[in-house]
């Protein structure tokens, strides 16, 4: 089981940064090739952010881990806030246009 608050060492989860500390953690368990879960436990509050950089950029790279991850322990809030960081990171389209509108963005500063 991952344990975000373990990993954080605190009781929120909001910065991109603290999203790729649990995303290398989850790709540990993916490489192992079993089912897990990712516990929220002890979290009181996790923005989309956190959340993209650590479940999108799973399902972005990894879509089947889908079918090996369980979430437990999560707030209503944030099971909301995963099921859109879910479609966002699922829906081609929408990452192609975002993709896009970056580089354009990166492009003109």
């Amino acid at each position: 089981m991952i344990k975000i608050r373990e990993i954080l060492s605190k009781n929120i989860a909001i910065l991109h940064s603290d999203g790729l500390k649990v995303y290398n953690a989850i790709m540990e368990e993916l490489a192992q090739d079993k089912h897990f879960k990712l516990s929220f436990e002890g979290i009181t509050t996790s923005t989309t952010a956190f959340l993209n950089a650590s479940i999108g950029k799973l399902l972005m790279n990894s879509p089947e881990a889908l079918n090996k991850m369980e979430i437990v322990s999560a707030e209503e809030s944030v099971l909301e806030k995963i099921e859109w960081v879910k479609e966002n990171a699922l829906d081609t389209g929408k990452r192609v246009a975002r993709e896009d509108a970056m580089r354009e963005y990166l492009e003109h500063i």
